[in-house]
């Protein structure tokens, strides 16, 4: 009904929490060793190098050595290991 940049506007003007309303992916990272991605779609890819979480924005890709799904629920995902970069891919 109402266009994605009326959305973000509410948001805005309310200050309402965006990944909530707009379904946006909250990532956070401790250190180099944890991350946690809430609002995911699902995962792509799942090695002990290379972990892709689909996202309502796209792919999200973790690199690293020795990677783990350390928890996975319906909310949220958590990548332990050591974390080496991450990057959107479109």
């Amino acid at each position: 009904m109402f266009g994605r940049g009326f959305k973000r506007g509410m948001v805005n003007a309310l200050e309402l929490p965006k990944e909530v309303i707009l379904n946006l992916p909250l990532i956070s990272l401790t250190g180099k060793e944890e991350l946690v991605i809430e609002n995911y779609k699902g995962i792509v890819e799942y090695s002990d190098e290379i972990i892709r979480v689909s996202t309502a924005v796209g792919v999200l890709r973790v690199g690293g050595k020795g990677l783990l799904l350390k928890q996975l629920t319906s909310e949220c995902i958590v990548i332990t290991g050591s974390i080496q970069n991450i990057t959107f891919l479109t």
